[in-house]
């Protein structure tokens, strides 16, 4: 029997969690028996690998250093290409990933008539509130294109939920498949030796792009004002570095925060810290803390949309999030966004109670086995088969 080509469209594989999860996913993938998997690009960037098993194709020239402007003009010129490649190839099905490769992929449809589905992987009204022009044209276009499609893959239910109250997607036109983790790779990188030493009991660690929604700032502020002697790890980089950099030495922070940069292996240091902190106004579904859970750190998260809540609060319900102070969730601490006074709070419950800190870390290493990349890739297959299935019927 011929296989069936399924290509993952994505903007490229820089650096970014849906990046990330394109790669995980045709590791996984690249020698299945019914299937044929490759990778279309909009960029040709990477950061993050695929097997040489996968045939990879670029449709245009464009970097990360081209304006968002041009980026977004390109878009109906790379919908063509996309179109053409796919009657050129036989592509029988096209996942994408990230809003502006959804949008291609929703227009190449008028043309391809391809079968297809999206990933959401943002919560878009809270993403996409600040009246920026930038902002006006990504809802705009979520609104015009995403009721197109007849699947809407969303990495959490809060995604789903968002989609369907701001941008009126119908419920039935979405699932929810969850990002999947290699856990036992983690785990072995995890055991990594640190190039640096530290108190295992008395470190915090940060993984994030070091840019406004994620609000490290908050986090700087809060370990200032916590009074036990700790220190601080922040992996990443971005538009807030050097800001972030002369805040903590304007907090007294200088000796006790180390900026590590991008790492290829951040699960080396979560394995040597026993906290966690994610302090974002939104996400989609927080790669970086389930591989916290995974690394067995005591975690704590804004309550922010989407994916926190469903990652340490699974029974609560999907909408539901707190205003302020900390919520002492099953598996990690959820604290209100933009709360300085609940992290505080957070960090010394963590810190004053190490058997409970211990518990929570066993708690929430648990919960993360949930996520494991067999069962989240199977979800994938399952869902593949069953839209060809639909088209053919």
């Amino acid at each position: 029997m011929k296989k069936k080509k399924v290509a993952f469209l994505i903007n490229s594989l820089g650096l970014g969690g849906a990046e990330r999860v394109v790669s995980i996913l045709l590791n996984a993938l690249k020698d299945h028996e019914g299937f044929s998997f490759e990778l279309i690009l909009l960029e040709d960037e990477h950061f993050y690998s695929v097997p040489k098993e996968i045939k990879t194709t670029v449709l245009s020239n464009l970097t990360w250093s081209d304006s968002a402007l041009k980026r977004t003009l390109y878009i109906p010129l790379l919908a063509y290409r996309l179109k053409k490649y796919i009657k050129d190839q036989e592509i029988d099905f096209v996942l994408s990933f990230i809003y502006r490769s959804d949008f291609v992929n929703v227009l190449a449809s008028f043309l391809a008539h391809h079968r297809y589905a999206l990933s959401n992987r943002v919560n878009a009204s809270t993403t996409y509130a600040d009246g920026s022009l930038s902002s006006k044209i990504n809802n705009f276009l979520i609104k015009t294109l995403y009721p197109k499609a007849p699947l809407i893959i969303n990495v959490s239910h809060g995604l789903k939920h968002d989609l369907s109250k701001h941008y009126h997607i119908p419920m039935e036109k979405q699932t929810v498949i969850y990002n999947p983790y290699e856990i036992k790779k983690i785990e072995k990188l995890a055991l990594e030796p640190l190039d640096f030493k530290t108190d295992k009991a008395k470190t915090i660690v940060v993984a994030s792009r070091l840019d406004p929604i994620k609000n490290i700032h908050i986090i700087l502020d809060a370990v200032a004002r916590v009074k036990e002697d700790v220190k601080l790890v922040i992996i990443g980089e971005g538009s807030q570095s050097d800001a972030l950099k002369r805040q903590a030495k304007e907090l007294g922070l200088a000796k006790n925060v180390t900026f590590t940069g991008l790492q290829d292996n951040p699960y080396k240091y979560m394995n040597n810290a026993s906290i966690y902190i994610s302090a974002s106004s939104s996400e989609g579904f927080p790669n970086a803390l389930v591989e916290a859970m995974i690394c067995q750190c005591a975690v704590i998260s804004t309550d922010c949309p989407s994916g926190p809540r469903e990652i340490l609060a699974p029974k609560s319900g999907y909408t539901f999030a707190i205003d302020e102070g900390v919520e002492y969730a099953p598996f990690g601490l959820l604290t209100a966004v933009g709360d300085r006074d609940a992290l505080v709070e957070a960090i010394t419950f963590y810190l004053q109670n190490p058997k409970e800190k211990e518990a929570y870390a066993q708690k929430g290493y648990q919960r993360a086995q949930t996520f494991d990349i067999t069962a989240v890739t199977q979800s994938y297959l399952n869902t593949i088969k069953k839209e060809l299935s639909a088209c053919v019927a």
